[in-house]
């Protein structure tokens, strides 16, 4: 394989899930059956996003999280974060929802979730999401101390025609930007081997094997 690669948060996520569905995902563009996804949640992201733009270079946090977090909005959000190795031919890349500035001049990931209600541990998806975010801020030479942030913006009750309420909770993460490296070196290496097994807990080729049986 000469091409070069280029993966993301998300792409990793599916290769730690299932080794097959990602090397076909990568190399052979065949990608999962995809739901119909809720617009809901893209419409509120767009409307926290905006928000938290209308208050950066104030040198304060948005009101909803301020006592929440100690620190500031980075001045300058990257649209884009990028490691690239020359050896493996690839490249990792993450679009930060947010970046906090601490007291301390540390950088570290925010990322903006959406919850019924909030959860008691932190899915394995997210965490790994923030592990790359924080190896993608120090490789882009913004220190960070391998923290990051989830935070969850839960509906409350309220009278609808006075604006829908929502609350975020905050949710402190400890992040290894060193896992990120190496599940990426690890996910580069087998995209350039013969097509892998599948993980015997992915549903999609539990499927699809019960298919092929039929026929």
């Amino acid at each position: 394989m000469d091409r070069k690669i280029v993966l993301s948060a998300s792409s990793l996520n599916l290769y730690l899930e299932c080794p097959r569905c990602f090397w076909l995902t990568i190399n052979r563009g065949l990608r999962r059956p995809r739901a119909p996804f809720p617009s809901i949640a893209t419409g509120l992201d767009l409307v926290v996003k905006k928000y938290f733009d209308s208050y950066r270079g104030k040198n304060i946090l948005p009101p909803i999280l301020q006592e929440k977090i100690k620190g500031r909005l980075i001045d300058i959000l990257p649209k884009t974060l990028w490691y690239n190795s020359l050896e493996l031919n690839a490249s990792l890349q993450g679009k930060l929802d947010e970046c906090i500035v601490d007291e301390e001049g540390f950088y570290l990931a925010l990322d903006h979730k959406t919850r019924s209600s909030a959860p008691s541990l932190i899915h394995e998806a997210f965490q790994f999401q923030l592990d790359v975010y924080t190896f993608l801020l120090e490789k882009n030479n913004f220190k960070s101390r391998n923290l990051a942030f989830l935070v969850y913006y839960i509906p409350e009750e309220g009278v609808l025609h006075n604006g829908f309420p929502f609350k975020a909770e905050v949710k402190e993460v400890e992040t290894n930007p060193q896992r990120a490296e190496k599940v990426f070196i690890e996910a580069v290496r087998l995209l350039k081997k013969e097509m892998p097994p599948s993980s015997e807990n992915c549903e999609f080729c539990n499927w699809a094997r019960q298919v092929n049986n039929l026929f």
